[in-house]
Order: structure tokens, then sequence, then C-alpha cells
């Protein structure tokens, strides 16, 4: 039985149709992961869910007794209360069941017969649900979660109240994974994780917990771990594939490819009837002509294909960068400190023109801190660094402050690449917003209507714009889709339209194996090591992790050959002659539609029982020679 059913859910905000009609089943133990662009409702879903918001229309059923957790992501905590109190508060039904077999143990030390017998049924009850809460290991549980998503020894007793955004996040997730939920609601959840807590909460998800999940993540490397099957939120529905991420975009390609097959097969078939229409109307064959004008618009008006997206496409066009020296920046012996902590000690590091570098390290390491220091915006503690001549740097970080909520994507891109070359068109501009997945009507919309998500990718489309050849990129895939993701791996990657040099802070495995060729690796501890062996050779090696497992294959039966069958009638008729008695049916249709209107018919009800019956009779009789019509058109397509 399903844990949670939607039913026909419709959500709409103003005059944006966000779902319309939509409908999923989550069974228990499921690993669903929930994908679609920025903006097309999946927080919204998970709200829905989750019994935070209702829908504008439709039902939401949960299965009675069934504990929904869905991940705040603004959470606040008690005053004065630590970090690992705070964690234990998730603990309060195991708490409540310990209690009360207390409680319960000492009224069976003075029962007997019957009434000691139901103590006892009713001790194994509570014994069995402490066991499932993890009651009799709860302690080392807080302190395990915990530790698993980066927080340390010294952290645990420091007030809750003082943490930073990202720590407050973490804790957020500690403890709705320690309540432990049926169906546990992931938005975001590895937003501000490092290696080391994404490689832990998938372990976790997919090993160690078991009730059911769903998770809207920008992490493949956690949806591809993790997840069994994809939902993925397209045109204003829900499409539910089986399997992980990577099998979700292959099955999805294919899907879409049978899509734009379809689709044009039905273009080609209306364009020829179009045609035999336009020849032969005022012609002998009027009458045949007329029939199939009918019919033709009758399939248009009943069609539920629709013309399908495309998958982004590698080719696209940027801005020419202007060329720096063959050395972009030389650092020899580095010491870096944040105050009194000490967080890169004796690093050299030579990055030359067209280079692809990760930096990479726990939360708190220095990584955005060593950037500063290597492009002159912070000085360091000892050692020295020399900048290459004609380096023009770009960074995107986190902020979004300087976009103005007034300019269109299109003209803020514009301005950009003004600034940056003297010039630019607005058809420049256009075609840029286009190759980072902006549509023709989104380049309309003012950035103050979009998305955190969306504006990420406008402030990423207009680095490109600017002709940097340094791009500095700080957690970039934090906010954008992974559609746009993939889109901006295209363009970095080895051969894409991208020839200046990056530098990349991030936690994103896929993102980091498909476009740097070195990484730097911080500790935390104020070790740093330059390494030149392969991307996913280091991180598997630095952060134990296992080989990704092959995506998950959907099991496809053996096609049966199909048992041979006499033709109908209606298959032996010649063309000429389907033609004829689908003008004939149509006409006895008229016929019958003028008696029903004639007073004698309409005011006598056996009169009108026997036309109805005979022009169900006609309808189902052309409904057949339609078919027939139709399988034959298209068999000569």
């Amino acid at each position: 039985m399903s844990l949670l059913t939607l039913s026909n859910v419709n959500i709409q905000y103003g005059n944006r149709l966000i779902l319309e009609g939509a409908s999923l089943s989550v069974q228990p133990q499921v690993r669903m992961g929930l994908v679609g662009r920025n903006g097309s409702g999946k927080s919204s879903l998970l709200n829905i869910m989750a019994g935070v918001q209702p829908p504008d229309s439709g039902t939401v059923d949960v299965r009675r007794g069934t504990r929904v957790g869905l991940l705040d992501q603004h959470p606040k905590f008690p005053a004065g209360m630590s970090v690992r109190e705070v964690a234990c508060t998730a603990l309060a039904e195991v708490e409540a069941v310990e209690q009360a077999l207390e409680q319960l143990y000492a009224s069976m030390a003075a029962a007997e017969g019957a009434a000691l017998q139901a103590l006892m049924t009713k001790q194994s009850e509570l014994e069995s649900r402490l066991a499932s809460l993890g009651g009799w290991s709860a302690d080392h549980q807080v302190d395990a979660t915990l530790h698993g998503l980066g927080f340390r020894v010294e952290m645990l007793d420091r007030p809750a109240d003082v943490l930073s955004g990202g720590e407050r996040a973490r804790l957020a997730l500690a403890k709705l994974l320690l309540e432990g939920p049926d169906l546990l609601l992931l938005d975001e959840p590895t937003n501000h994780l490092d290696l080391d807590g994404r490689r832990w909460l998938a372990t976790w998800l997919a090993e160690d917990y078991s009730g059911a999940v769903m998770i809207v993540s920008h992490d493949r490397w956690l949806l591809d771990r993790v997840c069994t099957q994809m939902v993925d939120i397209r045109r204003a529905n829900l499409e539910l594939y089986n399997g992980n991420y990577t099998t979700f975009r292959s099955l999805r390609a294919e899907r879409l490819e049978t899509e734009s097959r379809a689709w044009q097969k039905q273009q080609d078939l209306v364009r020829r009837e179009q045609d035999y229409i336009r020849r032969y109307k005022a012609g002998q064959r009027a009458k045949q002509a007329r029939g199939r004008e009918s019919r033709l618009q009758r399939m248009i008006d009943e069609s539920t294909l629709e013309q399908p997206e495309r998958e982004a496409v590698a080719a696209m066009h940027l801005p020419p960068i202007r060329r720096c020296g063959d050395r972009v920046v030389s650092a020899e012996q580095i010491q870096v400190q944040a105050g009194d902590k000490l967080l890169v000690e004796d690093l050299s590091l030579e990055i030359t023109r067209g280079d692809r570098i990760g930096i990479v390290g726990p939360n708190g390491a220095g990584k955005t801190t060593l950037v500063r220091c290597l492009l002159g915006d912070l000085p360091v503690q000892q050692g020295g660094i020399v900048q290459g001549a004609g380096v023009e740097a770009g960074w995107f970080r986190q902020t979004q402050g300087h976009l103005r909520d007034e300019l269109a994507v299109w003209e803020y891109l514009q301005g950009v690449i003004k600034e940056a070359h003297g010039d630019a068109s607005e058809q420049q501009a256009r075609d840029l917003a286009g190759s980072f997945l902006f549509t023709s009507s989104d380049q309309d919309r003012l950035l103050g209507t979009m998305s955190g998500g969306e504006r990420a990718r406008a402030m990423i489309a207009g680095l490109f714009g600017c002709g940097c050849n340094v791009l500095v990129l700080d957690e970039p895939t934090n906010h954008i889709d992974l559609d746009t993701t993939q889109r901006l791996e295209s363009v970095l990657a080895d051969g894409g339209p991208f020839d200046g040099t990056l530098i990349l802070v991030s936690h994103d495995r896929a993102m980091l194996e498909a476009t740097c060729h070195r990484l730097v690796v911080l500790d935390g501890q104020g070790g740093a090591v330059v390494s030149h062996e392969p991307v996913d050779w280091v991180l598997d090696k630095r952060w134990g992790g296992s080989p990704m497992p092959k995506s998950s294959e959907v099991p496809v039966a053996s096609p049966k050959a199909p048992p041979r069958k006499k033709k109908s009638k209606i298959e032996r008729l010649s063309s000429e002659e389907l033609e004829l008695q689908l003008a004939e049916v149509e006409s006895a249709m008229d016929t019958i539609t003028e008696e029903m209107g004639q007073e004698e018919v309409w005011s006598d009800a056996s009169a009108l029982a026997e036309c109805t019956a005979r022009q169900k009779a006609l309808q189902e009789q052309r409904t057949a020679l339609e078919d027939e019509w139709m399988r034959r058109i298209d068999a000569s397509s």
C-alpha cells in the first residue's frame, strides 16, 4: 500500500500553471529523485506532500500512521540549547517509549495471570517500537549523525543559536534524519555539505535508512548513488522513470526522440492532407475533400502530441577572450591564515593558461580564502604570489545584490557585454541567453521575477559574456538546475567553447570529474596537496568513496511475435471504397441530425430514442472507418 498518493493535483501562481492534473504514488522504502528546471515547482510539490501548503485542486492522501518529514530551509533553534541538545530533541518519541516501558515494568512486578499476560504483550509492542526508533543506541546515533554531517566534537556543546547559516542547515538535516520519518522529503540537502558529508549522507540513505525518500538535489553523484526512481517535472506534469539519474538521462533522451518522431510524422500527415484538400476541394472530389477536412480538424483538436522539447546542444558561440600570458599565477611556499587559524601551509602551485584547477576540502578549510589570495584580493602570511600578464578574472560568487531587478535577462546580458567589449546588439545578448537555456519568453522576463537559480544562471551567462580569460567559480551548482549544470560542463570541458583558465571551488563530484585536470586538496588542518592524478581516483582515495554502481536498468521483456489474424471487412476495402463509405456514413449522420431537429421527432420519445440509437451506431462505424483511414496514411509515410 502506498505511503502517499497525489491525485490530479493542480498548482498555479498567478497566471502561471506549475502543475496540472499531476498524480504520483510513493511506495514504502522507495528512493526517488525529483528533478526539473528552476521554477518548475519542485519545492512546492514537496510542501504539498508534507502538508505545509494545500494544492489549488486535487487530493493528497497519506496512509494512516505515516510520518512525513520535510527538511526545513530556514531553521530556528531555541536560545541556550547546544548543538547536541537540539539534535536530541528529535528523540522525544524514544524518550516517551522508554518512560512508558519503565512504568510498564513497575506494573508487571505486581501483576498476575491475564493482567500480566496483557502487560507482556504491551511490553513486546513497546520494545519493538523502541528498536525501530534506534532507542537502545540513541546517544550513539546522535553523535554519529552530527559527526557524519560535519560537526566536530568541539562543536557539539556550542550554542545552536550562534551557528552560521550553513551550520544551521546541517543541524536541521541531522535533526530530521534522527527523527526517522516514514517518508523523508529532502530539498537540496547537500547545499552546505562538503565531500565528506555528501558521501556520508549518500551511504546513510542508500544503506541505513529504512523509510522512503524523495530528494531534490543538484548533486548527480548523490542521485546516482541513492535513487532507484526519478520523477521529472515537465510541462506541468510528473513523468516517472525507473533507475538512477544516469539511467533517467538516457531514458528521457529516448522518450524525447520518440516524441519528436511522432510529432514530425503527424506534421507530415497534416501537410499531405492539407495539400489534398486544397487540390480537390473545388473539383469532382469535393465531397471527399470536405470529409477529409473535417476528419483532419477533428484529429488536430483531439491530438495530445505537442512539439517536443529539445535537449541542449553543445554548439554555442561565446564572445572572444583576450589572451593572457602562459603563466596565470605562480604561488611559492605560501602560508594562508584567517585570524589565528592556519588554513594553508607551505603550498606551491603553478597555474598556466588553459588549466582546469579544482579546489576541494572540508567546510571551513579555506578554499575561498585561498582563491582570493591567488588573485591578489588578500595578502598571504608567508611566501609569494606572482600573477601573469593580461590576466582578467571573472568571479562567480553566491551573492546577487548587484543584479538590477528591473532589467530583462537580455538587457542585463547586453549591458554586461557592452561594459566588457564596448558594444553589443540585442541579438548578441539573446544568443548568449539562449546558449544558457533561456527560452525566448524567459529572455524578456525581469530579473526581479526570477528564482534564485534562474538569476544565478543569468550571472553565469554574464561571466562568459564578459570575455574573461580566467573564470573563478565558487560553488556554481548549488542553485542552478541539473540541465544548466550539464550545459555549464559542456562549455568548460576540454574542446568546449571556453578556452581560458578555470579555477573551480566545488563539492560537486560530477562537475569536478567532468572539467578539472588537477586538484588542490585541503585537509582543514593547514595541509594542502596538489595532485596530478586523475580526479576521480583522488576523490575516491581521499574520501573513501566506493565505485559508482552501474546505472539501474529497466528490464525489458522479450517481444513475442503477434498472432496472425484475418483482415476485417473494413481492412479489405480499397482506398476508394473506404472513402466512399466514410462519405456515406457522414451523409447519413447529417440526415439523422436534421431528423432529430424536427418537432415530430424530438417531441416523440420513441422516435427520438430510435434516432439516437441509429446515430450511435453510425458514430461507431465512422470511428472504425477513420481508424483504418489513419492507419493507411500512417503506413504510407
